[in-house]
This record gives structure tokens, sequence and C-alpha cells, in this order.
């Protein structure tokens, strides 16, 4: 038992196990919350080209771009850490003068397939840019600043009807230009610029058909009346608010002490001729003043002659004038009928036709 004991203890080393108890969590080094655990993190950056998923697609970047602009159709991406996406430069919008106006211009955004909900601005120049710089405002007016409400959606500025910038120069070149933007920091920079025809001199010609009127002999064979008489006025204008033509006497039908009364409805609710006078109706059925087909609705419709400036309403064309007005006519017809013990005599009287244009 001995010898054997010593044979065995020559060949036997000591072993030591060591056992730890893990009771913590595997990475408590590391960034944590009660219910996350970084277990590794490095610094630098990343990015992908292009991630996709149903409703959304991520464009991205790794460090900062050098040089280059990387774009989409409807994006730019500008350079740096702190660019977002940017909306794509607008095309010079289009800038004429349809109307002949002298005072304002016609503007159309040039959206290029933008987004419906990108917003766009417009700068307007006298001088290209060169120190004169303007911008049109959310009424359509010009100014010096450039605020956030001036930024409008391609609705807001007309769609394809567009807009028209007022309060400008008469002949006077004018220059545009426009910027986008969709959402925060995605504005664009100026795009390029395009001229306007130079606005016109304000412009009317008006006329009357005849100077002078000489009424059929009243008497039983056409019944004390006469309805043949008119006066054709002519009216030519590129005043944006349009043109009145208004109508008054200097006095009643006279002859000597004798006169025939005008006849007594007035020019706010003329009717049906009944009874005697002097009297008018006219062939404008949108005439201000009034209900607007008040001298055509179910026929003709009389009115007497006021002889207080500036007269009544006998014609007009209200604004806005998106097309020049050109050689647009109205005919005032004229009634006299009296009665039989009207005495007999040479009666007159002056009508006057003021045409009073609204620039």
């Amino acid at each position: 038992m001995n010898s054997n004991y010593k044979e065995l203890g020559k060949k036997t080393s000591a072993l030591i196990v060591l056992a730890l108890a893990l009771t913590g969590p595997a990475y408590a080094s590391t960034p944590s919350s009660t219910n996350y655990q970084l277990p590794e993190y490095t610094f630098g950056s990343g990015g992908t080209n292009n991630s996709t998923s149903t409703n959304f697609r991520l464009k991205g970047v790794a460090g900062e771009v050098e040089f280059g602009r990387p774009s989409s159709t409807n994006y730019k991406l500008g350079s740096g850490l702190t660019y977002l996406n940017k909306s794509n430069v607008p095309p010079a919008p289009a800038l004429s003068n349809p109307s002949a106006n002298y005072d304002r211009l016609k503007l159309v955004i040039n959206t290029n397939n933008h987004p419906t909900d990108t917003e766009f601005a417009v700068a307007i120049s006298t001088d290209n840019f060169a120190s004169d710089i303007q911008y049109v405002k959310s009424d359509n007016t010009i100014g010096s600043s450039l605020t956030t409400t001036d930024f409008r959606t391609y609705t807001s500025w007309g769609s394809a009807s567009g807009v028209y910038i007022t309060g400008l120069q008469r002949n006077t070149t004018y220059y545009v230009k426009a910027k986008a933007r969709q959402g925060s920091f995605t504005e664009s920079e100026w795009g390029p610029a395009s001229t306007g025809v130079p606005t016109s001199d304000a412009a009317l010609t008006f006329s009357i058909d005849s100077s002078n009127i000489t009424f059929n002999n009243l008497n039983s064979g056409n019944a004390y009346t006469d309805t043949s008489k008119s006066t054709t006025v002519t009216t030519s204008t590129n005043a944006y608010n349009g043109y009145v033509v208004n109508a008054r006497t200097t006095g009643a039908l006279t002859s000597g002490a004798t006169t025939i009364a005008d006849y007594t409805s007035p020019n706010s609710s003329p009717t049906s001729w009944a009874g005697l006078g002097f009297g008018y109706t006219t062939t404008d059925s949108d005439l201000i003043g009034g209900t607007n087909d008040r001298f055509t609705n179910g026929g003709a419709k009389y009115a007497g002659f006021t002889t207080s400036s500036p007269g009544d309403p006998v014609a007009d064309h209200a604004g806005p004038i998106l097309s020049s007005i050109s050689n647009e006519q109205f005919t005032i017809n004229y009634r006299v009928t009296v009665d039989s013990t009207q005495k007999a005599g040479r009666y007159n009287t002056t009508v006057l036709y003021v045409v009073v244009p609204s620039y």
C-alpha cells in the first residue's frame, strides 16, 4: 500500500478550479437604459444610398460632400452635414402683358413638376437684379422684403392662369425669377430670370355715333310717340377696373316757356313704358347702379334723365379687365310721348355722355 501510494504521488499535480457566478448584465460598461442595452458602438458617419419602404424613400450620404450636387427630379442635395434635400431650382416664370395694361404684368409660375405642396417666392427688378431687388408680396403688390407669407403654392399663384403683379411703372421693363421650398430647410437658390413686356400707357377712346337727333313730328298718326331714335356709344380702353358711361341732360325738353317732362321712373328702377314724358332705355344687360339687367329683363324698361352731375350709368364694363376692351358698343334708345294737348313747338335739350375709366 505504501509503495503504491508513493508511486501515485509522483505523478499527481494540484488542480485548482475557480467558478465565478455572474449576477449582473453581460455588458454593464456600455450605454444602457431600463429596457435597452447598446452592446457596441463606434464614432463616425454612415448612411444609405436608397432605402425604401411602401410609402417612403431615404437618400443618404456618408460624410460631407466635397463637390457636386446629387439631385433627383424634384430635389437637390446641398453639400455639408447641415443640409437636407433641397427643392429643385424652378425655371424662369412667364411674364407677359396680354391686356396691354399700364400698371401690371401677368405672372405664371413654372413648376417643372414640383410636388403640389411646393411653395414659390418671386423676386422682381427693373435692372436685372443689379441693384433694384424687390419681391412679389402675398397680395401681388411689390415690396422690399421677402417674408414667409410671400411663399405660395402653385395654386395660390393662380395655377396656369397666373396672377397680375400690380403697382408697376408704365413703359418699364421688369425681370422676375423664382425660388422654391417644400418644408423646412429645403429652400432652393433663385432660378433664372425672364423679362416682361414693357407696360403700356393708359389708353382710352370714346365716341358717339351722332351729335344731333331729330324726333319725328308727334301727331295722332303716331299716337304722339316716337321710339325710333337712339345713340350708340363706343369705348376702347385698357383700364384694369373698367369704365362707366354716365348720362344726364341740361334740362327738360323745352320750347319757349313750355316743357315736356322727363319720364318719372329713375335709373335705379326703370319700368315698362306707361304715361307721358321723355325717357330712355339701354342695351347694357349688366349695368351697375341697381339690378344688373334692370333695363333689359322682360323687354325694354325706361327711365327719365337726371340733370344732376355726374349723371346716371347707361353703359359700363366692370373690371378686372384681362383683355383690353376694343370698340365695345352699347345703344341708348329714346322715347318721347305726349298727349294731344301738348303745345306745338320745337323742343330741345342737350344730353351729355361722360365716360369714366377706372385705372
